[in-house]
């Protein structure tokens, strides 16, 4: 492969690394975020929210 080719598919892995690792903590944010604010059916937090990253796809 090439030095060019090899740059493509590390910038990809990489993307979907950040990507992965964004979810993760988007996720844990938020269940940390419902165990301080009592759980997914207050008014505050609606059972349907999802973090950004979810509504993308």
């Amino acid at each position: 492969m090439d030095q060019d080719t090899l740059r493509i598919l590390l910038r990809e892995a990489v993307r979907e690394t950040v990507a992965e690792v964004l979810q993760t903590v988007l996720e844990l944010d938020r269940t940390a975020f419902l165990q301080v604010h009592g759980g997914a059916g207050t008014a505050t937090t609606p059972a349907s929210w999802r973090p950004p990253s979810a509504r993308w796809t």
